[in-house]
């Protein structure tokens, strides 16, 4: 899928036009320097003389590429400067990007968290439960993501799906749907951030681990990770109805 960040790298105008006037200085500039001696020495005694005697004024040719010289070394500086500060705007814009990019999930990212693991019961299960209380469900992995989210993680992915704002969880039969992926158990979701603030979070009393844990604890389990990497968003990011404001 064509991703929205993606650019190409063209080349700047005023990149080309420094490069035009340096061309145009360094001819311009040898041949300034040329003296009076080299530019008459190939010429016949009637040329010569009629240079000598002004008919054909050089000196004034010389002072006129001078004059065009500095007139052009003034505007190359400006265009210098100019390429200057679009390089420094091109960098700020670049890394403005990746950061962009890494805030929608659209890169892969590296870093510590926690890893949560929910497992369907045992199959034999107990007199007092319903079979379905024995599986996971997409609510049971919802509320997982929400409270990473809620407890600071920066990237989450469920079995090696990156999450995103429009990620869907669904059950369809005995099968899990992340957005249009398929999952089984174990579900395994990864979460970078501050691992111990992720991993209290999760235990915290009244909430999901509990909620688990009343049936069977052995159908959760949380792990703190030093480091992981986490794959990029690969779903869909496109609008079809919903267009940007430009703000005025």
């Amino acid at each position: 899928m064509m991703n929205p960040f993606a650019h190409r790298v063209s080349l700047n105008p005023q990149v080309a036009a420094v490069s035009v006037f340096a061309i145009i200085l360094g001819y311009m500039i040898s041949t300034a320097w040329i003296t009076n001696e080299s530019r008459f020495g190939s010429r016949d005694a009637d040329q010569r003389e009629r240079l000598a005697l002004g008919t054909i004024d050089q000196q004034d040719k010389v002072r006129q590429q001078s004059e065009e010289i500095a007139r052009l070394q003034a505007q190359l500086t400006k265009l210098q400067n100019a390429v200057g500060k679009d390089e420094s705007a091109g960098r700020l814009l670049n890394q403005s990007l990746q950061e962009l990019k890494l805030f929608a999930g659209l890169t892969e990212v590296r870093g510590p968290g926690i890893m949560v693991t929910l497992r369907d019961g045992p199959a034999e299960g107990t007199d007092s439960m319903l079979p379905t209380e024995l599986v996971i469900h997409d609510r049971d992995v919802l509320k997982v993501v929400n409270e990473l989210w809620s407890a600071g993680a920066e990237a989450i992915a469920v079995n090696k799906i990156r999450v995103s704002a429009r990620t869907s969880f669904r059950c369809v039969g005995p099968t899990i749907l992340v957005d249009d992926n398929k999952i089984g158990t174990p579900v395994v979701i990864q979460a970078i951030g501050n691992s111990e603030q992720l991993k209290t979070s999760i235990e915290m009393p009244g909430g999901i681990w509990d909620e688990i844990r009343q049936t069977d604890p052995r159908m959760i389990t949380v792990e703190q990770v030093s480091k992981m990497d986490l794959p990029a968003f690969t779903g869909r990011t496109g609008f079809k109805i919903g267009e940007a404001v430009v703000a005025k």
